[in-house]
Protein backbone atom coordinates (compact mmCIF):
# COMPACT_ATOMS: atom_id res chain seq x y z
CA UNK A 1 0.00 0.00 0.00
CA UNK A 2 1.25 3.50 -0.79
CA UNK A 3 1.30 6.39 1.65
CA UNK A 4 1.58 10.11 1.06
CA UNK A 5 3.40 12.58 3.24
CA UNK A 6 5.60 15.67 3.14
CA UNK A 7 8.79 16.28 5.13
CA UNK A 8 10.19 19.80 5.41
CA UNK A 9 13.27 21.01 7.22
CA UNK A 10 13.34 24.27 9.19
CA UNK A 11 15.23 25.81 6.31
CA UNK A 12 12.47 24.83 3.92
CA UNK A 13 9.76 26.25 6.15
CA UNK A 14 11.54 29.59 6.43
CA UNK A 15 12.80 29.90 2.90
CA UNK A 16 10.08 28.48 0.70
CA UNK A 17 7.90 30.93 -1.19
CA UNK A 18 5.87 28.33 -3.03
CA UNK A 19 6.26 24.57 -2.88
CA UNK A 20 4.39 21.69 -4.38
CA UNK A 21 5.38 18.14 -3.49
CA UNK A 22 3.89 15.00 -4.96
CA UNK A 23 5.03 11.98 -3.00
CA UNK A 24 4.15 8.32 -3.39
CA UNK A 25 5.98 5.77 -1.29
CA UNK A 26 6.14 2.10 -2.29
CA UNK A 27 6.66 -0.64 0.28
CA UNK A 28 10.24 -1.22 -0.84
CA UNK A 29 12.58 1.10 -2.74
CA UNK A 30 15.67 -1.03 -2.91
CA UNK A 31 15.02 -4.49 -4.33
CA UNK A 32 13.11 -3.72 -7.53
CA UNK A 33 14.44 -2.36 -10.81
CA UNK A 34 13.13 1.19 -10.54
CA UNK A 35 10.90 2.97 -8.04
CA UNK A 36 9.39 6.43 -8.15
CA UNK A 37 10.02 8.19 -4.83
CA UNK A 38 8.74 11.75 -5.13
CA UNK A 39 8.65 14.80 -7.38
CA UNK A 40 7.90 18.46 -6.94
CA UNK A 41 8.30 22.07 -8.00
CA UNK A 42 9.60 24.88 -5.85
CA UNK A 43 9.84 28.64 -6.18
CA UNK A 44 12.42 29.65 -3.58
CA UNK A 45 12.79 32.73 -1.43
CA UNK A 46 16.10 34.61 -1.34
CA UNK A 47 18.70 32.51 0.39
CA UNK A 48 16.46 29.46 0.77
CA UNK A 49 18.61 26.44 1.62
CA UNK A 50 18.39 22.74 2.29
CA UNK A 51 20.96 20.65 4.17
CA UNK A 52 23.61 19.70 4.89
CA UNK A 53 21.88 16.31 4.81
CA UNK A 54 22.24 12.81 3.34
CA UNK A 55 19.39 11.19 1.40
CA UNK A 56 18.55 7.51 1.01
CA UNK A 57 17.68 7.75 -2.69
CA UNK A 58 18.69 9.54 -5.91
CA UNK A 59 17.28 12.99 -6.67
CA UNK A 60 17.66 15.17 -9.77
CA UNK A 61 16.86 18.90 -9.55
CA UNK A 62 16.34 20.79 -12.81
CA UNK A 63 16.55 24.59 -12.63
CA UNK A 64 13.85 26.47 -14.55
CA UNK A 65 14.94 30.01 -13.66
CA UNK A 66 17.09 31.94 -11.19
CA UNK A 67 20.42 30.99 -9.64
CA UNK A 68 21.88 29.12 -6.69
CA UNK A 69 24.76 27.00 -5.44
CA UNK A 70 25.08 23.28 -4.87
CA UNK A 71 27.71 21.80 -2.57
CA UNK A 72 28.68 18.16 -2.94
CA UNK A 73 31.69 16.98 -0.95
CA UNK A 74 34.42 19.59 -1.31
CA UNK A 75 33.03 20.99 -4.56
CA UNK A 76 30.72 23.98 -4.92
CA UNK A 77 28.81 24.53 -8.16
CA UNK A 78 27.17 27.82 -9.16
CA UNK A 79 24.10 26.94 -11.23
CA UNK A 80 21.37 28.69 -13.19
CA UNK A 81 18.49 28.01 -15.60
CA UNK A 82 19.12 24.92 -17.75
CA UNK A 83 21.48 23.36 -15.22
CA UNK A 84 20.56 20.26 -13.25
CA UNK A 85 22.23 18.55 -10.31
CA UNK A 86 22.19 14.98 -9.06
CA UNK A 87 22.05 14.00 -5.40
CA UNK A 88 23.32 10.48 -4.70
CA UNK A 89 22.21 8.45 -1.69
CA UNK A 90 24.31 8.39 1.48
CA UNK A 91 26.30 11.52 0.59
CA UNK A 92 26.07 14.88 2.37
CA UNK A 93 24.88 17.70 0.11
CA UNK A 94 23.76 21.29 0.57
CA UNK A 95 22.09 23.72 -1.82
CA UNK A 96 21.07 27.35 -1.49
CA UNK A 97 19.14 29.86 -3.60
CA UNK A 98 20.80 33.09 -4.74
CA UNK A 99 20.09 36.19 -2.62
CA UNK A 100 19.30 38.40 -5.64
CA UNK A 101 17.84 35.94 -8.16
CA UNK A 102 16.62 32.83 -6.26
CA UNK A 103 16.03 29.74 -8.30
CA UNK A 104 12.84 28.00 -9.28
CA UNK A 105 13.33 24.28 -9.86
CA UNK A 106 11.57 20.97 -10.29
CA UNK A 107 12.83 17.65 -8.98
CA UNK A 108 12.23 13.91 -9.06
CA UNK A 109 13.43 11.27 -6.60
CA UNK A 110 13.84 7.59 -7.40
CA UNK A 111 15.70 4.43 -6.45
CA UNK A 112 16.04 0.75 -7.39
CA UNK A 113 18.65 -1.86 -8.24
CA UNK A 114 19.07 -0.65 -11.83
CA UNK A 115 19.45 3.02 -10.96
CA UNK A 116 23.24 3.07 -10.32
CA UNK A 117 23.82 1.56 -13.75
CA UNK A 118 21.37 3.99 -15.39
CA UNK A 119 23.05 6.96 -13.73
CA UNK A 120 26.46 5.64 -14.78
CA UNK A 121 25.32 5.30 -18.41
CA UNK A 122 24.02 8.86 -18.25
CA UNK A 123 27.56 10.02 -17.47
CA UNK A 124 26.58 11.17 -13.99
CA UNK A 125 28.04 10.32 -10.60
CA UNK A 126 28.83 11.75 -7.16
CA UNK A 127 32.01 13.24 -8.68
CA UNK A 128 30.22 14.45 -11.81
CA UNK A 129 26.71 15.49 -10.67
CA UNK A 130 25.96 18.35 -13.10
CA UNK A 131 24.42 18.38 -16.57
CA UNK A 132 22.90 21.09 -18.78
CA UNK A 133 19.86 20.94 -21.07
CA UNK A 134 17.99 23.83 -22.71
CA UNK A 135 16.81 22.32 -25.99
CA UNK A 136 13.16 22.06 -24.97
CA UNK A 137 10.87 21.53 -21.96
CA UNK A 138 11.19 17.75 -21.93
CA UNK A 139 12.34 17.39 -18.31
CA UNK A 140 9.85 19.94 -16.99
CA UNK A 141 6.95 18.38 -18.90
CA UNK A 142 7.88 14.83 -17.89
CA UNK A 143 8.08 15.62 -14.18
CA UNK A 144 4.80 17.52 -14.36
CA UNK A 145 3.25 14.48 -16.04
CA UNK A 146 4.44 12.35 -13.12
CA UNK A 147 2.85 14.81 -10.72
CA UNK A 148 -0.50 14.68 -12.50
CA UNK A 149 -1.12 11.10 -11.34
CA UNK A 150 -2.39 11.69 -7.83
CA UNK A 151 -4.73 8.73 -7.38
CA UNK A 152 -3.21 5.83 -5.44
CA UNK A 153 -3.69 2.82 -7.70
CA UNK A 154 -1.70 0.31 -9.71
CA UNK A 155 -2.75 2.09 -12.91
CA UNK A 156 -1.36 5.46 -11.81
CA UNK A 157 1.77 3.86 -10.30
CA UNK A 158 2.54 2.28 -13.68
CA UNK A 159 1.78 5.51 -15.57
CA UNK A 160 4.07 7.50 -13.31
CA UNK A 161 6.80 4.89 -13.62
CA UNK A 162 6.55 4.95 -17.42
CA UNK A 163 7.34 8.69 -17.40
CA UNK A 164 10.24 8.08 -15.02
CA UNK A 165 11.68 5.58 -17.51
CA UNK A 166 11.34 8.19 -20.27
CA UNK A 167 13.03 10.77 -18.05
CA UNK A 168 16.01 8.48 -17.39
CA UNK A 169 16.28 7.32 -20.99
CA UNK A 170 16.53 10.97 -22.03
CA UNK A 171 19.43 11.42 -19.60
CA UNK A 172 21.32 8.63 -21.35
CA UNK A 173 20.40 10.01 -24.78
CA UNK A 174 21.84 13.47 -24.07
CA UNK A 175 24.92 12.24 -22.19
CA UNK A 176 28.24 13.24 -23.78
CA UNK A 177 29.72 10.10 -25.27
CA UNK A 178 33.04 10.75 -23.56
CA UNK A 179 31.32 10.46 -20.18
CA UNK A 180 29.46 7.24 -20.82
CA UNK A 181 30.66 3.68 -20.63
CA UNK A 182 32.18 2.14 -23.74
CA UNK A 183 29.50 1.83 -26.41
CA UNK A 184 31.12 -1.42 -27.50
CA UNK A 185 30.94 -2.94 -24.01
CA UNK A 186 27.44 -1.58 -23.46
CA UNK A 187 26.17 -3.12 -26.70
CA UNK A 188 27.76 -6.48 -25.92
CA UNK A 189 25.97 -6.59 -22.59
CA UNK A 190 22.68 -5.63 -24.19
CA UNK A 191 23.02 -8.17 -27.02
CA UNK A 192 23.87 -11.04 -24.67
CA UNK A 193 21.03 -10.17 -22.30
CA UNK A 194 18.58 -10.01 -25.22
CA UNK A 195 19.80 -13.40 -26.42
CA UNK A 196 19.40 -14.95 -22.97
CA UNK A 197 15.88 -13.50 -22.63
CA UNK A 198 14.97 -14.85 -26.06
CA UNK A 199 16.24 -18.33 -25.17
CA UNK A 200 14.38 -18.33 -21.84
CA UNK A 201 11.12 -17.59 -23.65
CA UNK A 202 11.59 -19.77 -26.74
CA UNK A 203 13.54 -22.84 -25.56
CA UNK A 204 10.38 -24.95 -25.99
CA UNK A 205 10.29 -24.39 -29.76
CA UNK A 206 12.35 -26.64 -31.98
CA UNK A 207 12.93 -23.82 -34.49
CA UNK A 208 15.18 -21.86 -32.14
CA UNK A 209 18.71 -21.75 -33.52
CA UNK A 210 21.80 -19.56 -33.52
CA UNK A 211 20.63 -18.05 -36.81
CA UNK A 212 17.17 -17.20 -35.48
CA UNK A 213 18.80 -15.76 -32.36
CA UNK A 214 21.14 -13.56 -34.40
CA UNK A 215 18.29 -12.42 -36.65
CA UNK A 216 16.17 -11.50 -33.63
CA UNK A 217 18.93 -9.37 -32.11
CA UNK A 218 19.98 -7.91 -35.45
CA UNK A 219 23.63 -8.96 -35.53
CA UNK A 220 25.60 -11.54 -37.49
CA UNK A 221 25.84 -15.16 -36.37
CA UNK A 222 29.63 -14.89 -36.14
CA UNK A 223 29.51 -11.79 -33.93
CA UNK A 224 26.87 -13.38 -31.69
CA UNK A 225 29.05 -16.46 -31.19
CA UNK A 226 32.08 -14.28 -30.43
CA UNK A 227 30.42 -12.13 -27.75
CA UNK A 228 28.64 -15.12 -26.22
CA UNK A 229 31.90 -17.00 -25.85
CA UNK A 230 33.63 -13.92 -24.48
CA UNK A 231 30.87 -13.11 -21.97
CA UNK A 232 29.57 -16.52 -20.86
CA UNK A 233 32.39 -18.87 -21.80
CA UNK A 234 30.15 -20.95 -24.05
CA UNK A 235 28.63 -20.78 -27.51
CA UNK A 236 24.96 -19.86 -28.10
CA UNK A 237 24.07 -23.44 -29.04
CA UNK A 238 25.73 -24.75 -25.88
CA UNK A 239 23.68 -22.27 -23.86
CA UNK A 240 20.46 -23.28 -25.64
CA UNK A 241 21.11 -26.98 -24.94
CA UNK A 242 22.07 -26.27 -21.33
CA UNK A 243 18.86 -24.28 -20.80
CA UNK A 244 16.75 -27.04 -22.34
CA UNK A 245 18.35 -29.71 -20.19
CA UNK A 246 17.84 -27.66 -17.03
CA UNK A 247 14.17 -27.24 -17.92
CA UNK A 248 13.92 -30.94 -18.74
CA UNK A 249 15.29 -31.86 -15.30
CA UNK A 250 12.55 -29.75 -13.76
CA UNK A 251 9.81 -31.25 -15.95
CA UNK A 252 10.96 -34.81 -15.26
CA UNK A 253 10.13 -34.38 -11.57
CA UNK A 254 6.49 -33.98 -12.62
CA UNK A 255 5.25 -37.58 -12.85
CA UNK A 256 2.12 -36.47 -14.72
CA UNK A 257 4.28 -35.74 -17.79
CA UNK A 258 5.50 -38.57 -19.97
CA UNK A 259 9.08 -38.46 -21.19
CA UNK A 260 7.75 -37.81 -24.70
CA UNK A 261 5.82 -34.80 -23.37
CA UNK A 262 8.92 -33.56 -21.56
CA UNK A 263 10.86 -33.95 -24.79
CA UNK A 264 8.32 -31.85 -26.70
CA UNK A 265 8.23 -29.27 -23.91
CA UNK A 266 11.93 -28.48 -24.27
CA UNK A 267 12.04 -28.29 -28.06
CA UNK A 268 12.77 -31.91 -29.07
CA UNK A 269 9.97 -33.45 -31.17
CA UNK A 270 12.11 -36.60 -31.47
CA UNK A 271 12.25 -38.34 -28.10
CA UNK A 272 15.28 -40.42 -29.14
CA UNK A 273 17.30 -37.27 -29.94
CA UNK A 274 16.23 -35.74 -26.64
CA UNK A 275 17.21 -38.83 -24.61
CA UNK A 276 20.59 -38.98 -26.31
CA UNK A 277 21.27 -35.30 -25.64
CA UNK A 278 20.02 -35.52 -22.06
CA UNK A 279 22.32 -38.42 -21.24
CA UNK A 280 25.25 -36.64 -22.85
CA UNK A 281 24.74 -33.47 -20.76
CA UNK A 282 23.30 -34.84 -17.50
CA UNK A 283 25.06 -38.19 -17.49
CA UNK A 284 21.87 -40.21 -17.00
CA UNK A 285 18.96 -41.24 -19.19
CA UNK A 286 15.72 -39.30 -18.64
CA UNK A 287 13.98 -42.35 -17.14
CA UNK A 288 16.87 -43.03 -14.75
CA UNK A 289 16.99 -39.35 -13.72
CA UNK A 290 13.25 -39.42 -13.02
CA UNK A 291 13.48 -42.57 -10.91
CA UNK A 292 16.07 -40.86 -8.69
CA UNK A 293 14.31 -37.47 -8.46
CA UNK A 294 10.66 -38.33 -7.79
Amino acid sequence: MSTKYVIMSTGELKGCVEMEIWYVESDNFTNTDLNFYDCGEEVCAKGYFFGPVARNHFIIHFILSGKGTFRCGNKIYTLEAGDAFLICPDHITYYEADMDDPWHYIWVGFNGVKVPKIIHNAGLSYDNPIFYYDTDDFFKDTIQKMSSFTKLSLETDLSRLSYLYLFLSKLIEIAPKSNTVSVFDSNIERYVKSAIDYIEINFCYNYISVNSLADYIGISRKYLCTIFKKTLGQTPIEYIIKTRMEKACHFLTNLHLSIAEVSNSVGYPDQFVFSKQFKKIIGQSPSYYRSNHK
